[in-house]
């Protein structure tokens, strides 16, 4: 039960850098110019794909509670497991 918890933790941490990564590409959007073929200068957020950017948000808070339900059961399973062995 433990090498449960041990990747529901590992994959709480992907899914938490996951998310970081991409509020980083978030918060970034609106700090910078990106020259255009015409030469004039476009904002990041035309740039950027923002529904595949929405998306990853959406698989990385999902992930995150997907590994945290398996970690509850986990939990739940070696608390069960204890009081029928007490």
């Amino acid at each position: 039960m433990s090498d449960a918890l041990t990747i529901a933790t590992g994959g709480m941490n992907t899914a938490s850098q996951r998310l970081d990564a991409v509020a980083g590409r978030v918060a970034a959007l609106g700090t910078e110019t990106v020259p255009d073929q015409g030469g004039g200068a476009l904002p990041p957020a035309a740039t950027i794909d923002l529904s595949a950017t929405a998306l990853d948000l959406i698989e990385a808070r999902t992930s995150f509670a997907l590994n945290a339900a398996v970690a509850r059961t986990a939990d739940t399973m070696t608390k069960r497991t204890l009081d029928i062995l007490a």
